[in-house]
């Protein structure tokens, strides 16, 4: 709502503030790629199913944050649902772990996350098993997935060296 975290549930501590009607997540802890373990994250209160969701978000040099949704809120969010993820990666090859992809699924058909400091846009559609990913503007993503049709939406804290801001969620 651009004034407060009204409306999310905080996971795992980390830093997590509204700054001139922006959400910014610092000094977040314990992420690791074991499915069965959790970091600092902020999840919607209410679960999604069928969804256009549509944010800006910048990242800092050298950090890391993604976009959870159709996640449960047990254990990591990444692998109950799916994760589209934000790094620094500016220029590298797409990959499944790269920026833009569904973390460790599908690498998007380009890499086109904007250098730190930068806002970028992303939207993700989300109809029955179809997940379409737009980013600043053009499709990466065009996929049908079956591994969550229903879930929380969350907002990644990754590290104490990254910061992430996002706006017009």
């Amino acid at each position: 709502n651009g004034k407060d975290l009204d409306g999310w549930t905080k996971i795992e501590e980390g830093d997590w503030t509204v700054e001139n009607g922006v959400l910014v997540g610092r000094n977040g802890i314990n992420w690791s790629t074991d499915p069965e373990k959790t970091g600092s994250y902020l999840r919607t209160k209410k679960q999604y199913e069928n969804f256009r969701l549509e944010l800006n978000f910048m990242i800092n040099q050298g950090g890391n944050s993604g976009v959870f949704f159709r996640s449960k809120d047990k254990k990591n969010p990444a692998f109950t649902g799916y994760e589209l993820q934000i790094h620094d990666s500016a220029g590298r090859p797409p990959s499944k772990g790269g920026p833009g992809s569904l973390y460790a699924l599908v690498a998007p058909e380009k890499n086109l996350i904007r250098p730190p400091g930068v806002w970028n846009s992303v939207t993700i559609t989300a109809r029955g098993n179809k997940i379409r990913v737009e980013m600043n503007g053009e499709k990466t993503i065009d996929t049908e997935q079956i591994r969550s049709s229903k879930g929380f939406t969350g907002l990644q804290n990754h590290d104490d060296k990254s910061v992430v801001h996002f706006k017009n969620i």
